[in-house]
């Protein structure tokens, strides 16, 4: 009895222990999670925050960006379809925190769907994850 009693112990162990392939590590300076990371850009955060005119203001910041031209900031009703409705030349490779912000003056829907898409210095693309902001219905 002891020894089932030990193998089941065991099997419920191993099979509750999963690996978890969305988890974001902790950063090392501020113990917080990151938003996205690569190579190139690291997202510490990206935030849509309505307002009471309908507008929709997104904040977001980066802790590194390296070999990278330009940085937009995409939007849509769905996340499929993105269109940029920002757009940052980067000259320098940057290891500070950096922090960047806009206004979507007129967001066509009650849910919409963002991303920050960056351009390489050798022309190639970059995404981040996409971020689901729901408003609330006035």
């Amino acid at each position: 009895m002891k020894k089932l009693f030990g193998l089941l112990l065991t099997i419920i162990l191993f099979t509750s222990c999963t690996k978890q392939d969305n988890f974001i590590a902790p950063t090392e300076d501020n113990n917080s999670q990151l938003f996205f990371k690569d190579a190139n850009l690291a997202v510490r955060s990206i935030l849509a925050t309505a307002s009471t005119n309908a507008s929709i203001k997104i904040d977001f910041s980066t802790l590194y960006e390296k070999n990278i031209t330009k940085i937009e900031l995409m939007s849509g009703e769905t996340p499929n379809y993105l269109c940029a409705i920002y757009t940052v030349n980067i000259t320098i490779n940057s290891s500070q925190l950096k922090n960047y912000s806009t206004i979507e003056d007129n967001p066509k829907s009650q849910t919409m769907y963002y991303m920050i898409r960056y351009t390489l210095a050798n022309g190639d693309w970059g995404y981040t994850n996409i971020l689901k902001f729901q408003r609330n219905k006035m």
